[in-house]
């Protein structure tokens, strides 16, 4: 533990990366706030309809299966933090736009455009991290992140949730308007070695936008460990895709009366942030005794576990110690992902990378909460959170008897052995 602290506190003298995770947190606080308010504005423009939670959340995530891999080349080919400002300033706009809409038609339409920029904004973030550390401080970094950023949860969905619940959904649209507007500011003071940022015109003449679309494909195919973990993210967002949009309304109906799920859902989202603290600090300990692949695997089957106990519970005591137990489990999926990409890929292609995730899991996405959703309506939210809990376990079985399954883990013994993390 003091020696996580350690490495964590020189990570943050770093004034760089200090500077720029402030503005990146700023900018989730603004998106966090836009989320639970537009959660009410459709329930509230359509009388409570899950299908309306549905039509927003695949607005979304739409633009992401379209955007991400143009997004990931952008910032192979440009300056990632330039791209990152422009898309905090577009997405202010259109949170004011929301603040103005009346319609359920309008909110649709500005859930896409403000899903759009958040698209472009997201290969530049991931691909801009690692420019901040040196690449022997990957792990602590995520680890770091990890922690801020389940620290932050604690906080950022009971106040996101309060703003709703107390001011409306539209005065919190011009509270994310004006967080949105700060991030680009702190970014300006943020400086890194970006070599996409240094390209000449002429560099880039002679490589086309074609032609590094087809290489980083052939990159990714060539690669066993990411076609891998592209195939395990695509079973996990086919189980998990619908579990978040349908949370605020399992809530009103089986936990807390309709008007107090908002401030219910915040502190869920709390304990979420709770659980990834806790998360953040053991995936140090566990990454140094069991193969990356198997903390993949068990921490999906034990969220497996998890979400059938949470759709059997009547307590908030009971859901609130499941989403705990989320926390943690999201901490050692996010921080092992992270830090396999970050090992494996070079620099020029991590852009390239990140932005395939968006039409790999996208549409998978749109189908668990297009299917979630329409079933919600007619099974009931309860049984819906059920099926997800089982089809997570199942998927541990999908992944490890897929055939590439012995090739993936000797390829990953070879190129992260086990004595990496033991510094």
């Amino acid at each position: 533990m003091a020696r996580n602290f350690k490495r964590f506190q020189e990570i943050l003298k770093n004034r760089n990366f200090t500077t720029y995770i402030t503005s990146y947190y700023v900018g989730g606080f603004a998106n966090f706030v836009q989320m639970f308010a537009i959660w009410a504005q459709a329930l509230r423009l359509s009388g409570q309809d899950p299908l309306a939670l549905g039509m927003v959340t695949m607005m979304e995530i739409l633009p992401g299966i379209l955007i991400s891999p143009w997004a990931g080349l952008l910032a192979d080919r440009m300056s990632k933090r330039t791209l990152m400002i422009i898309c905090y300033v577009l997405r202010a706009g259109t949170l004011f736009l929301m603040f103005l809409s009346t319609e359920l038609w309008q909110l649709y339409l500005l859930a896409g455009l403000h899903s759009t920029f958040v698209a472009f904004g997201e290969p530049p973030h991931r691909a801009f991290l690692p420019l901040l550390v040196r690449p022997e401080q990957y792990v602590s970094m995520n680890s770091l992140i990890a922690t801020m950023n389940n620290l932050w949860q604690i906080f950022r969905p009971a106040i996101g949730g309060w703003v709703v619940f107390t001011f409306g959904s539209q005065t919190a649209f011009l509270v994310g308007m004006g967080m949105y507007l700060l991030a680009p500011l702190l970014l300006l003071m943020v400086k890194a070695h970006d070599s996409a940022a240094h390209r000449t015109k002429e560099e880039r003449a002679r490589s086309s936008m074609w032609q590094e679309v087809r290489e980083g494909v052939a990159y990714i195919r060539t690669e066993p460990i990411l076609v891998y973990l592209f195939v395990f993210m695509m079973l996990f967002t086919l189980c998990m895709g619908t579990q978040g949009t349908l949370t605020m309304l399992f809530v009103g109906q089986h936990l807390v009366p309709e008007e107090q799920a908002s401030g219910a859902v915040g502190l869920l989202f709390s304990a979420l942030g709770i659980g990834g603290l806790v998360g953040a600090f053991l995936t140090t300990l566990l990454v140094k005794r069991l193969p990356l692949l198997l903390l993949l695997f068990t921490s999906l089957a034990f969220d497996g576990v998890m979400v059938v106990i949470f759709a059997m519970c009547d307590t908030m005591v009971v859901a609130i110690t499941c989403f705990a137990f989320f926390g943690i489990i999201g901490s050692v999926n996010q921080i092992v992902q992270d830090t396999l990409i970050q090992t494996i890929v070079p620099e020029n292609m991590r852009g390239r990378v990140y932005g395939a995730f968006g039409p790999i899991t996208g549409p998978l996405s749109l189908l668990s909460v297009g299917a979630g959703t329409s079933l919600a309506s007619v099974i009931g939210t309860r049984a819906v959170f059920m099926i997800c809990g089982v089809m997570e376990i199942g998927a541990v079985g999908i992944c490890r008897l897929l055939p590439t399954y012995k090739q993936v883990r000797e390829s990953l013994a070879e190129k992260i052995p086990q004595s990496t993390f033991q510094t």
